[in-house]
């Protein structure tokens, strides 16, 4: 991945790669089985079983610079949580900039989300998740879910979150070295193909300047060698300043979704600490 960043890849060439590695990821694995289901009108991937929903559900929505989806990984790391959670996971194939530029895929998302609360999931049994592009998304919709007075969710867990469009963050240029996967160039590629017109710094976009108050509690993960560091230690303090219940972890020397490596020990440490929020953040509102 890090080549590609040399310069300012095209889309078709960033499909190319992802897809390349997804296949190389599905070798010698069976397929993991998803049912399709609607949710607010989009088209959600359901895994695992969707009749223990009653303990909970977990919305993940996936990374890939708002333009790309790796689904054969993102479906086994799903997988894997409904597995060790005994949760089903609703996986948001969201639509995709350029196609479908900034708000398309965050609307999707909402309404995904607006979708399983209207089929009777109340909103202290669902947690969400989101990767890198949609650990982004993640905290756009709790921040809509609170204008639009519908219910927060039990909690939500950013993995590699960037919240600020901008590259305002100190580790954007500090970490560019270090980041195994990922470079500076990065930010004017997610600008031109997802924002199009739109300021880099909308709250929308940029969720780092959005209104913090009565989000969700949050649990953020990201590596020290990510250039999206500080684009979650910065997010973190917002939470605490708005009064919010934000954990942080910081995983060292590991690259961008470092989680979905099986060679890692951190992957394995970060899932339980991954599964300990979701029982926990469940357990405890349902209890109360």
């Amino acid at each position: 991945m890090k080549p590609l960043w040399n310069d300012i890849p095209s889309v078709a060439r960033m499909r190319a790669t992802y897809l390349r590695i997804d296949r190389l990821g599905t070798l010698g694995r069976r397929p993991v089985r998803v049912h399709v289901a609607d949710a607010g009108g989009v088209g959600v991937e359901w895994i695992g079983q969707p009749d223990a929903a009653r303990d909970g559900v977990i919305l993940y929505l996936h990374g890939g610079g708002f333009a790309v989806r790796a689904a054969a990984a993102d479906r086994r790391y799903c997988a894997g949580l409904a597995r060790r959670t005994g949760r089903p996971v609703v996986s948001v194939p969201y639509r995709l900039a350029p196609e479908f530029p900034f708000p398309v895929g965050l609307d999707d998302c909402c309404a995904a989300y607006a979708g399983l609360l209207g089929t009777g999931i109340p909103s202290h049994k669902i947690v969400v998740i989101g990767h890198s592009a949609g650990a982004n998304l993640a905290l756009v919709l709790l921040m809509r879910a609170r204008d639009n007075g519908w219910p927060q969710p039990a909690g939500c867990i950013l993995l590699s979150a960037p919240t600020d469009l901008t590259a305002g963050s100190a580790s954007a240029t500090a970490n560019a070295a270090r980041d195994s996967m990922q470079g500076p160039n990065i930010w004017p590629w997610v600008r031109m193909t997802y924002l199009g017109a739109v300021a880099p710094d909308h709250p929308d976009v940029s969720p780092l300047f959005g209104d913090w108050t009565g989000l969700a509690p949050l649990h953020f993960h990201v590596s020290d060698s990510e250039i999206v560091l500080d684009d979650s230690t910065r997010a973190v303090e917002c939470a605490r300043q708005a009064g919010n219940r934000v954990t942080l972890s910081v995983w060292h020397d590991v690259p961008h979704s470092f989680y979905y490596m099986n060679a890692l020990r951190e992957a394995w440490r970060c899932r339980a600490e991954v599964v300990a929020f979701i029982d926990r953040t469940l357990r405890c509102l349902v209890l109360k």
